[in-house]
């Protein structure tokens, strides 16, 4: 192992019980795809994909072409969904390399089906639907015609259709409304294929918060598949009863490195942006904005030493950050610093820095930070 500043420490075994709640919640027939996109949300895509491949996910899901190939050259077998559109100029590759490729125009489509038909080979598609995101995926009604035109294909196999959620997290009631508008779209869509008898075997909309607040409408009928990605990570961004064997499989470490003793009206970091007011203790720690501690923690951040908090003082800086352990006077040099953990969860980190979602504190982590998986 590479010499470590840092370490983001990953449980295996509370993956596995993640994947085993949400598939006792969800029973054999619903298919669950795991996405592991953005280095599996900072965890690390192919550690990740391994453990979750021998824990029974059916699909993986990554964010474009080299998320893709990574899990491939990693030795990941599983079906792959690209989840999001493609580039043009990557169709000879993406034709080449064994995914299932979003489709969100005719255009596309039909481009990808001469590159594969030129190459001999056959490309799983899977219909991205834009039912009100807004982001990307074709209207329902150019999906309808798009489905109908795949059929017409042969070097295309429409393996699936999918939309995806815009405020599913929010228990606010105009939210939920727009949620289930979504749904009954997308509904009315799917019963319209059905009766053309062009019905992709794969139908999913929901993701993590949507599979929790929406389960009866999101994996009956039509549906048999779901997308849930920060849920398994272990960070329920809506809560049931049933979500509460799910925990955190991170945690992430560092540890002190110097020690001084200031007097007071000392300032610490760039921009002098903190000022001692009593003679202070101040260590440094070896992680920085570029390793993932957000700098919007100047002065708001925490840690952990010998089970206390500690508080961030002055400027995050790229490669270190500085923290009062006044109040902590056994603290010393060599001893182990809590980033993120049991003590502060990557939530409370997001909630300080004003973001909706985990993600963002997750996916910050840098390849600096050492995955070390347990």
């Amino acid at each position: 192992m590479r010499p470590a500043m840092a370490e983001a420490i990953i449980d295996l075994k509370q993956l596995a019980q993640n994947i085993a709640a949400v598939r006792a919640r969800l029973g054999e027939r619903i298919k669950i795809l795991f996405p592991v996109k953005a280095d599996a949300y900072g965890h690390g895509a192919v550690g990740i994909a391994r453990a979750a491949e021998r824990a029974g996910i059916d699909y993986f899901g990554v964010a474009n072409l080299a998320e893709a190939q990574e899990l491939r050259d990693g030795g990941i077998t599983m079906p792959i969904l690209i989840l999001a559109s493609s580039r043009i100029a990557h169709i000879p590759e993406l034709v080449r390399t064994d995914v299932d490729v979003t489709i969100s125009s005719l255009e596309f489509a039909q481009a990808l089906a001469a590159e594969a038909q030129r190459q001999g080979r056959r490309v799983r598609v899977q219909v991205k639907v834009d039912t009100g995101m807004g982001r990307n995926g074709a209207l329902p009604e150019d999906a309808f015609a798009i489905c109908r035109a795949i059929a017409q294909m042969p070097s295309l196999e429409c393996t699936g259709i999918f939309s995806h959620f815009a405020c599913s997290y929010s228990e606010k009631p105009d939210d939920q409304e727009f949620t289930r508008h979504q749904i009954a779209v997308f509904n009315d869509l799917l019963a319209q294929l059905d009766r053309e008898g062009i019905l992709p075997p794969l139908r999913h909309i929901a993701n993590s918060s949507g599979l929790v607040q929406y389960e009866s409408e999101v994996t009956t009928e039509y549906y048999n598949m779901v997308r849930p990605g920060i849920l398994l990570y272990g960070y329920p961004e809506v809560r049931r009863p049933w979500t509460e064997p799910i925990k955190p499989i991170l945690r992430m470490r560092s540890w002190i490195v110097t020690m001084n003793e200031l007097p007071p009206g000392s300032f610490i970091g760039y921009g002098r942006r903190f000022q001692t007011k009593r003679r202070s203790k101040i260590v440094t720690i070896p992680v920085g904005y570029a390793d993932g501690v957000i700098w919007l923690l100047a002065n708001v951040g925490e840690v952990v030493i010998h089970g206390r908090r500690a508080p961030m003082v002055g400027a995050i800086s790229m490669d270190q950050i500085t923290v009062d352990v006044t109040d902590i006077p056994e603290a010393h040099v060599g001893d182990e610093v809590e980033l993120i953990g049991p003590h502060i969860t990557a939530e409370e980190i997001a909630r300080k820095i004003g973001a909706n979602f985990t993600e963002v504190v997750l996916t910050a982590l840098s390849k600096r930070v050492v995955r070390v998986y347990k």
